[in-house]
């Protein structure tokens, strides 16, 4: 996984789960990468797309919460606005949707991992 893989994933329980998930949606992941603007021609692609779904994960869980840190306040609206960049709202919501998804399968898998 790449060296800025949250800290709170074993690696290696980490790595199983995402050679897993890539085999079931690495098109999914493809497609986001694309809509979001990032080349799928580096190094690590498809692990810098995982890590984006998990910070848009973590966006949907802490914009429920009542107070948030400002730094993470702009951090998510960082992600929005760039899923939403010149887009009709039905399909930035597809965007976000598919991130998110992806981020809970990650997390579904990883749990399953021992």
């Amino acid at each position: 996984m790449a060296k800025a893989f949250p800290v709170q994933y074993d690696r290696e329980r980490a790595r199983k789960a995402f050679d897993i998930l890539l085999s079931t949606r690495e098109p999914e992941l493809k497609q986001l990468a694309l809509d979001i603007g990032y080349p799928t021609t580096g190094a690590d692609w498809q692990e810098k797309v995982l890590l984006f779904c998990l910070d848009v994960n973590s966006c949907f869980i802490d914009l429920s919460k009542d107070k948030m840190d400002e730094v993470e306040i702009h951090k998510c609206m960082t992600l929005m606005k760039t899923m939403a960049k010149d887009r009709p709202l039905i399909e930035s919501q597809k965007i976000q949707d598919l991130a998110y998804n992806i981020a809970e399968d990650f997390k579904s898998l990883y749990m399953r991992q021992d």
